[in-house]
């Protein structure tokens, strides 16, 4: 499979993004999450906690967003990636 070219992908956008986070399950990891968004201007949008781990060690989150274009899926997954704690990004 080959990757898309710049115009290939910006025929993609906007279109609605749905994140998936798996993190470790500490104080503050839902704050943090929403806080990297707003980071990057994200305004009016939150993570939605969605099931813990059967041990309690993870919990997923969920965000459904438009996105614009595919620079601001790439800020939003940096952003996202960089908050301690995530393990996974889907």
């Amino acid at each position: 499979m080959r990757a898309l070219n710049q115009d290939e992908l910006d025929q993609l956008f906007p279109t609605e993004c749905h994140f998936k986070v798996i993190c470790r399950d500490r104080d503050g990891i839902h704050r943090d999450l929403n806080e990297a968004l707003v980071g990057i201007g994200l305004t009016g949008v939150a993570f939605q906690a969605n099931t813990r781990s059967t041990q309690g060690t993870y919990i997923s989150f969920d965000l459904s967003i438009v996105v614009e274009s595919h620079q601001r899926m790439q800020a939003i997954d940096a952003a996202i990636r960089a908050v301690e704690g995530v393990r996974m990004l889907l």
